[in-house]
């Protein structure tokens, strides 16, 4: 034998290859072509398909019902969340002084059912003018015929469960040194559930009309809640998909959220008790999930202190209505943000921290900390100084009107800074504060200026100004009539307001309702103990 064929030997023939030299792979054909091997092949595919198809469906069941834990308290370390950018601001208010005064006709100065607990938010449908509250009680407003409701695609309830297990901390009741403050019964808050509402709504000028608005105007803001708890203003998220028009367009997602969860706690609902208590659940939760810990304090501005303020006030609100112990640290904590934030100079805020003030975002978080105060936890004198010094710089006429971040005499933000004055220690006998109030209210109400009546009802019914009823009476038909009855949108507001128009039709919404609930709405921050004792 060569070297070469030792080196490449020839391949051995196959036990079953025939004498005349068949190739090797004439075996392997014939089981190929066996119609046992066939079928096995055809059932390993069809089994394989059925796996996949099998393991798609579950995915996706999985993704339509996510389960969300419910987590009031965050740990000591920093959250996840990241806001967007710093520049973004958010404004719902006048942007400047430009604003004038309306009303069609002078008004002379001489001149309201148990919050249980369902388990599903109520469709619109269900809800209509008939009040929980005796009719013969009120004078019930006439109603536009052409308001009624229309037929056309309504807004489907969908309630997502939510663990219910969650017990306030530290008592359920406040502390025995507060229960003798507010409400009919001398409970604080009381007034903002069952009976009580009933009462309040009626001797303040509510009416069964106005808390059948307030109901439709719940359930439209629950229904047009995100997955994740929050709403945007926007709309985008919800279940809405372009049903609703005019929505807004500002990027905040802690303001956008918190004032949809005011009106609810308005209403009698928090995370631990009421009709919404799941939606106000998710809200809270998403709140606290954008929580930022920083060397200020809880940072929930994602970029402008008007989203921080109006979540604050949240927080410190459903803080003093349940007394749960797992609100107070986050409470504490963007206080201290608000604090730390303030211009040290003039005294106001703005959109970032440090910035010099404007009246708008200065008041929200001033009515934070108020309310934060009524709820137990601790704010500053300083604080509230530096908020006297920014209201003297932009008042004029010896303080009975105020401008933006000058002094002027512009309508809207004259209310704010009188109800401002309020809540930094002006009582109610001072001569520019019912100067102020009465100029403003003479004309009536414009019926568009919803965020200079929602200031401007709080400064009239705090001080039991003279020209309250007819004013009330006018300005709670006007908002009912407003409302809309058709389609996805009924229960919503979108008024024609130039100064409100970024925050869209959910801005719009919260601010109506929460304007209609101001005749059992009025503590913490609305009761004289929040206006008379400030720091």
């Amino acid at each position: 034998m060569s070297p070469e064929s030792s080196l490449n030997p020839e391949p051995p023939t196959p036990p079953d290859a025939g004498g005349d030299g068949a190739p090797a792979s004439t075996w392997i054909e014939r089981v190929v072509a066996s119609p046992v091997s066939r079928s096995a092949y055809a059932s390993v595919v069809a089994h394989v398909l059925l796996g996949i198809l099998l393991a798609l469906a579950t995915v996706t069941s999985h993704r339509e019902s996510p389960s969300r834990p419910l987590v009031l308290a965050l740990d000591d370390g920093e959250a996840e969340a990241e806001g967007p950018d710093a520049t973004d601001t958010v404004e719902i208010g006048p942007a400047d002084d430009r604003a004038t005064a309306g009303g069609e006709a002078e008004i002379a100065p001489d001149e309201v059912a148990s919050a249980g607990t369902p388990a599903d938010i109520p469709a619109l449908e269900a809800i209509d003018d008939a009040s929980p509250l005796p009719e013969e009680a009120f004078d019930i407003p006439p109603v536009d015929a052409s308001l009624a409701a229309a037929d056309g695609p309504r807004a489907t309830a969908v309630a997502v469960r939510l663990p219910s297990d969650t017990k306030p901390r530290g008592g359920a009741a406040l502390p025995a040194d507060r229960a003798t403050m507010g409400g009919v019964s001398g409970v604080p808050y009381a007034s903002r559930r069952g009976e009580e509402r009933g009462l309040a709504a009626r001797g303040k000028g509510g009416s069964p009309a106005s808390e059948a608005a307030v109901e439709r105007g719940l359930a439209w803001l629950a229904l047009h809640q995100a997955n994740d708890g929050s709403w945007r203003f926007d709309l985008d998220g919800c279940r809405c998909e372009g049903a609703c028009r005019d929505p807004g367009t500002l990027s905040s997602t802690t303001a956008s959220t918190a004032i949809a969860l005011l009106p609810f706690l308005g209403a009698g609902s928090t995370h631990l008790e009421g009709r919404y208590q799941e939606t106000v659940s998710r809200g809270l939760y998403y709140l606290l999930s954008r929580m930022q810990s920083t060397p200020r304090g809880g940072d929930l501005c994602e970029g402008t202190m008007y989203g921080h303020g109006i979540a604050t006030l949240v927080l410190a609100e459903a803080l003093g209505m349940t007394g749960d112990d797992l609100l107070r640290k986050p409470c504490r904590d963007a206080v201290r943000f608000i604090e730390t934030s303030q211009d040290l100079h003039g005294g106001g805020w703005r959109y970032l921290p440090g910035q010099a003030g404007d009246i708008t975002v200065t008041t929200w978080q001033v009515a934070a900390l108020r309310s934060a105060g009524l709820a137990g936890v601790e704010t500053s004198s300083p604080t509230f100084e530096g908020a006297r010094r920014f209201l003297d710089s932009v008042a004029t006429q010896k303080g009975a009107a105020y401008g933006y971040r000058t002094p002027a005499a512009a309508p809207c933000t004259s209310a704010i800074g009188l109800l401002c004055r309020l809540y930094t220690g002006w009582g109610v006998d001072e001569e520019p504060l019912q100067r102020g109030i009465t100029t403003l209210a003479r004309p009536g109400p414009k019926p568009h200026a919803i965020y200079q009546n929602f200031y401007l009802a709080q400064a009239l019914i705090q001080t039991d100004h003279p020209v309250w009823p007819r004013w009330n009476s006018r300005n709670r038909d006007q908002i009912v009539a407003l409302q809309s009855r058709v389609g996805h949108e009924a229960g919503s507001w979108f008024f024609a307001d130039r100064e409100t128009a970024p925050g869209g039709r959910l801005a719009h919404t919260a601010l109506a309702v929460l304007t209609l609930e101001v005749y059992y709405r009025l503590l913490p921050i609305y009761r004289q103990e929040a206006v008379t004792d400030a720091p």
